[in-house]
């Protein structure tokens, strides 16, 4: 009687090489999806918190009944942040001193983002126009008043933009404030990585 072929239970090594090496393949293939993911998902989370600091600082004015001047502080590093501050002078154009939580003057009595670097995701600020800058080494504010919460100076209306974690993409977002002092975010028509959910939400700047 002739015996039957038995074949063990298992894989061969063949067979285990063929699937590490597919597995390995679609590794790789999601490996810039992934990256992409992220940098969106941190551009996106900054470009809100930017959002949010301006209108918390707009309820603020309204609340205090005294005008507010948000600004941005820039280091040679590349670090910056975001400060508000009560003021008397419509035309303040000295942003307070948001990179530190105890300054010795100038302190933003309203409001300071970040506390950490770390919050920004990688986000780098790479424009302003808000409050007529013209130079991220000399960034003025922009002075809210509180009755109708718009500008003090309707020329002051501009942008704040950032752009995300460098990586395979170059997204960025930017903060528009109109004279009227209403904040958007939109993304410049002319940046060569597109945001799906910005498709609507374009600007010129």
């Amino acid at each position: 009687m002739p015996l039957s072929r038995f074949r063990p239970n298992g894989f061969t090594l063949i067979e285990l090489m063929v699937t590490v090496a597919v597995i390995l393949i679609f590794f790789i293939m999601a490996v810039p999806s992934f990256a992409g993911l992220r940098q969106r998902a941190a551009i996106r989370g900054a470009a809100d918190q930017m959002l949010s600091f301006w209108d918390e600082a707009r309820f603020e004015a309204v609340k205090r009944n005294q005008m507010v001047k948000v600004g941005v502080r820039t280091r040679t590093d590349g670090a910056f942040c975001f400060g508000a501050a009560t003021t008397t002078d419509e035309a303040d154009a000295t942003p307070c001193d948001c990179m530190s939580a105890t300054p010795a003057s100038n302190v933003c009595d309203v409001g300071r983002y970040p506390d950490d670097q770390e919050e920004w995701n990688g986000a780098r600020l790479t424009g302003v126009t808000l409050g007529g800058t013209l130079s991220l080494s000399a960034i003025k504010p922009a002075v809210i008043e509180p009755k109708r919460t718009t500008l003090t100076e309707p020329a002051d209306k501009g942008t704040i933009s950032l752009s995300a974690a460098r990586g395979q993409y170059s997204y960025r977002i930017n903060l528009y404030v109109d004279q009227l002092g209403r904040g958007l975010l939109c993304q410049s028509s002319s940046d060569t990585s597109q945001l799906p959910d910005y498709a609507d939400r374009r600007c010129s700047e």
